[in-house]
């Protein structure tokens, strides 16, 4: 009768421990504070629609980590400006050269086929071929909207306040030659990953790229894209 008992108690202590413990999984696998109800996909297909229905926003690209190789000996950690889609754009490009060790600023301004780059020296405006631009950023909305489109297994991270505004902060993947027509030099086969800020109606505010996108950069590299005043009016003129 005593080991009987004994068996009897075990098992329902058995019974008790597997209840607890379905319990703390099935807590565990809840979705996080403010993602019930959240499909990472349409949210990204909602960010596609925003984008492309861009008209003008001020821009910012920096580096956590790292800096963006332009051309031998003189690495980007730095681009900002205005663009007004589809055809101008206002950027100003803060770069590093190794020989001599010197700080580089340049500018450069795009309206509709005109081009026009300040000299890196005197700093004086002149007009220059637009193919010979390290980049166009004329058409942002549709190179984001291109990025975000290529995005592989997006994942919804958590609900997140970026600067006073509601996000949803989700998770990806892509390769990086699907990025070139952000990064210049972008390379081929590597794997990168996307954090991205979306507003609750889909628009991108903020978008992480990590890690190696351009051969030269180092495997922890970090760029931070990030968008302001969207769809404010915007003056962008020709410098001369």
């Amino acid at each position: 009768m005593v080991v009987e008992l004994s068996i009897k108690s075990l098992l329902a202590s058995l019974l008790v421990v597997g209840l607890l413990v379905a319990c703390g999984s099935e807590k565990a696998t809840e979705p996080p504070d403010g993602l019930a109800g959240v499909d990472a996909q349409q949210a990204m297909e909602q960010a596609v629609d925003q984008l492309l229905a861009l008209e003008s926003a001020s821009f910012n690209l920096e580096h956590l980590e790292g800096a963006t190789e332009l051309f031998p000996g003189v690495s980007m950690s730095r681009a900002y400006g205005e663009v007004s889609i589809p055809d101008r754009f206002l950027v100003t490009v803060e770069a590093e050269s190794k020989f001599p060790r010197s700080y580089i600023e340049i500018s450069i301004i795009t309206i509709d086929e005109a081009s026009y780059m300040t000299a890196i020296i005197s700093g004086l405006w002149s007009e220059v071929p637009t193919e010979s631009l390290p980049f166009n950023l004329s058409g942002l909305g549709q190179t984001l909207a291109d990025i975000v489109a290529a995005v592989e297994q997006p994942r919804a991270i958590r609900a997140e306040r970026l600067h006073g505004i509601d996000t949803l902060l989700i998770k990806g993947d892509i390769a990086s030659e699907g990025l070139s027509a952000l990064v210049p030099g972008a390379g081929e086969g590597f794997s990168v990953g996307l954090d991205l800020w979306l507003e609750k109606n889909g628009l991108p505010r903020q978008v992480d790229i990590v890690g190696r996108v351009v051969p030269t950069d180092d495997e922890d590299t970090i760029r931070r894209l990030t968008l302001d005043d969207i769809n404010q009016p915007v003056s962008i003129d020709p410098p001369i």
